[in-house]
């Protein structure tokens, strides 16, 4: 059978009571087929029924223009209709456009459906948690709305076919192969422009477009959260092409008059939940079934749940570039590995009676999934291919430059990174992942979803980004944002008859916003330090200077820092120094526009021979002990700031604080000193009046150990250094700073540490 279905427009309300009273998923394949070897042409083809996906079909199709949109799955949505209910969204202020639109029509059907008044209605949360089969008619009625969309249904990629005819070959692709699962037969798709929405980005990689796969090594890009980040030291740091743990987002209700119990796998295999989730239970750590997922407390409307629980670490590898038939094992694989822990929660007689009653009062919503034994059809991707495109998103783009002049898209969600492999690490396995912090608003640029030279192709979902960079961007409403920018992009290269490398990227950003996206909200002054003579002598007095771009607003305050120790040594645009050490200098500036943007630049800039530098080390190259969280600093005065920008690296570090309890913790850092003499320590920490006024330091050099205590809440500098004193050490490693928790009035925070190189 061909699955092809020809949108409608129908009333949303009407056609989720008919899903819901058959118990069947919208499209499930009821629609005409056309003959065998039937090809399809549009004018935009779309490969990859994404959320991604069906934003781009919708904004090309809303701009007159017919689209192809293929889905890989029976049903639209991918993810979000596949389980994915419980949205990952950061800042919900940065989300706008189609993607707003699809949010808004969750919280319209609820409302109507239920009462303003209802606990549905509130259970949805503004529309960010939902039903899967709601959330797949929502994108059916968006489809639906425009006439020009012909959905193709259960078709996988098998090819493409480029330009040869052209002096430089393939610059263009003039069709897509598909291989039709309903019928056993390819078909073949013409258009004049494709967009690759698919998670695992076959036809880009089809295309020759260059990719990664796996994690960039640290060097590459200057990420200090790229690489390994755990195990032997002689790894840490270097690239891989390891993938984050896959899973399926299942879900899970505890409506026992809606649900069927968990079925058991064709290749049941408990033995892997016997030391976890089994000795909790039986020492009685586990009071029921919810206890194995953090979300109990956040039902979703008809009390469903997303239980994001079935990672399955190191068996997602080969997946991003391996054929159907490999794809199809490693997904039955995590598939069997899900099922086998729900089945020995509900089923093990090793298990307490008592527990096995209360785990069976739960299971799978039997209105989800009908077609599909009630359990999602989509595998969650969640990192595959990556495009190395016009411009590779990075861990700086989500720290220190967040703000892009072609930007179509905001991202706000933290470094998210799942569990990657099992490292030995101290004679025990401990699961290594990417580290975790949070993000500010950053921009993602229209450049980073366009090919190096394919001329005809966008890729939303795959774009170009290091692994660190989309570990944050890869939430399903940022594939929606960038998946509507993509269909706009696709309508302004075919109506100005030129390529997707010279769309006019402000033309596009002015109908985005038209269309009510969301733009800039990263926005920060761009500028940075500049100074003449590039490479001054000892004793020769440099200019230095902010070079501005396209500010909005005039800037009112710079303040510089020539020492690195975080004293204030001049003000304003323009500034002048002399050095008299021969060696690189750290030099820092803070700026402040007029609306209260701030922001943090430092240059490195060499002296004479230039031999020596100084050394800081970040926090997340300290040896970290007891609970610490990844975050930003505390927020600053003024509008468009969510945190404060003025820190070092991707984030700091704060201590946890529980009910009135600290979690101990400590923090170790512990250089590789070039030479042996005096150095100024500095402590990098932006003041908080919620943070300490007595945080215990401890400082071995040469010399010794010496005890002293910071003061974190009292401002003293508008830079990210203050100075703890100047100190002997030995050139290697013997020397430390250590920062501790124990006694202290407020919150402990460590961003960083710097040594000073003051001579012998």
């Amino acid at each position: 059978m061909v699955w092809v279905w020809y949108v409608k427009t129908h009333s949303l309300l009407f056609a989720l009571v008919c899903f819901v009273g058959t118990g069947a998923r919208a499209g499930a394949g009821e629609t005409p087929k056309p003959p065998d070897g039937a090809t399809g042409q549009a004018e935009v083809i779309v490969y990859g029924g994404t959320p991604a996906g069906v934003m781009a079909a919708v904004a090309a199709a809303r701009q007159g223009h017919t689209v192809a949109l293929i889905d890989i799955n029976g049903h639209v949505g991918g993810m979000i209709s596949g389980g994915l209910v419980a949205t990952d969204i950061g800042d919900r202020k940065t989300v706008g456009g189609l993607a707003n639109d699809f949010f808004e029509r969750i919280v319209k059907y609820y409302t109507e459906k239920y009462g303003a008044d209802s606990k549905e209605l509130k259970a949805c949360r503004n529309g960010l948690t939902f039903e899967p089969h709601v959330a797949e008619a929502v994108f059916e009625q968006m489809l639906g709305e425009q006439k020009g969309i012909t959905i193709w249904r259960r078709c996988r990629y098998h090819s493409v076919t480029t330009d040869s005819d052209r002096a430089t070959p393939g610059n263009r692709i003039i069709s897509l192969t598909v291989d039709d699962l309903g019928s056993g037969t390819p078909r073949t798709f013409t258009g004049d422009l494709f967009i690759d929405a698919s998670y695992e980005g076959d036809l880009m990689a089809g295309a020759h477009v260059p990719y990664r796969v796996g994690r960039e090594a640290r060097s590459e890009y200057g990420e200090t959260l790229a690489g390994v980040s755990m195990g032997p030291k002689e790894q840490r740091g270097f690239g891989d092409q390891r993938t984050q743990a896959y899973n399926y987002r299942i879900s899970i209700t505890s409506n026992t008059a809606n649900r069927v119990l968990f079925p058991k796998p064709e290749h049941y295999d408990p033995s892997p939940f016997v030391a976890g989730e089994g000795r909790r239970v039986k020492e009685g750590n586990a009071t029921g079934f919810g206890s194995f997922f953090t979300t109990v407390d956040k039902a979703h409307p008809n009390l469903k749940y997303d239980a994001n629980w079935g990672d399955f670490p190191g068996n997602s590898e080969g997946y991003a570039d391996g054929d159907w038939a490999t794809r199809d094992r490693i997904a039955a694989r995590i598939r069997d590995n899900v099922q086998s822990r729900l089945y020995y929660l509900q089923n093990d007689p090793d298990l307490p009676e008592a527990f096995r009653n209360e785990a069976r009062t739960w299971g799978l919503p039997m209105d989800e999934f009908a077609d599909n034994g009630n359990f999602p059809f989509q595998l969650y991707v969640r990192e595959a291919r990556r495009m190395v495109g016009r411009y590779v998103l990075h861990e700086e783009d989500l720290t220190q430059d967040r703000w892009k002049a072609d930007a179509v898209a905001t991202g706000s969600y933290g470094v998210d990174c799942h569990v990657v492999q099992e490292v030995r690490e101290e004679g025990r396995l401990v699961p290594e992942h990417t580290r975790h912090v949070a993000c500010n608003n950053y921009d993602i640029p229209y450049r980073s979803l366009v090919p190096p030279d394919v001329e005809n192709l966008l890729v939303p979902v795959c774009c170009s980004a290091t692994h660190v960079a989309y570990c944050s961007l890869r939430m399903e409403p940022v594939y929606m944002m960038l998946g509507h920018a993509a269909g706009d992009a696709a309508h302004l290269a075919l109506a100005g008859k030129t390529s997707v490398q010279n769309v006019d990227a402000q033309k596009l950003r002015g109908l985005l916003l038209q269309e009510g996206a969301i733009l800039d909200a990263g926005y920060q002054p761009p500028v940075k330090i500049a100074w003449t003579p590039e490479h001054p002598r000892s004793g020769e007095a440099v200019q230095f200077h902010i070079q501005m771009g396209a500010i909005k607003d005039p800037l009112k305050q710079i303040s510089w820092d020539f020492a690195g120790n975080g004293r204030v040594e001049a003000h304003g645009e323009q500034a002048s120094h002399t050095f008299t050490m021969e060696k690189v200098h750290t030099v820092s500036a803070v700026v402040e526009d007029q609306v209260g943007r701030r922001r943090l630049l430092t240059a490195s800039v060499p002296v004479g021979a230039a031999l020596l530098r100084d050394v800081t080390m970040d926090d997340f190259d300290a040896a970290l002990f007891g609970r610490w969280d990844g975050t930003f600093p505390d927020y600053l005065p003024g509008p468009s700031l969510r945190y404060s920008d003025i820190f070092l690296g991707p984030g700091i570090q704060r201590d946890v604080i529980r009910n009135g309890r600290k979690a101990p913790a400590r923090a170790r850092f512990q250089p590789t000193l070039p030479a042996t003499g005096r150095y100024e320590v500095c402590l990098g920490c932006r003041p908080s009046k919620r943070q300490a006024t007595n945080v215990p330091i401890t400082i071995r050099g040469a010399e010794g150990a010496k005890k002293l205590t910071a003061d974190e809440r009292t401002e003293t500098t508008p830079l990210n250094f203050v100075s703890l004193g100047e100190f002997r050490f030995k050139a290697g490693d013997s020397g430390f700073v250590e920062i501790t928790n124990g006694g202290t009035d407020g919150f402990v925070v460590v961003d960083a540490i710097r040594w000073i190189w003051l001579g012998e």
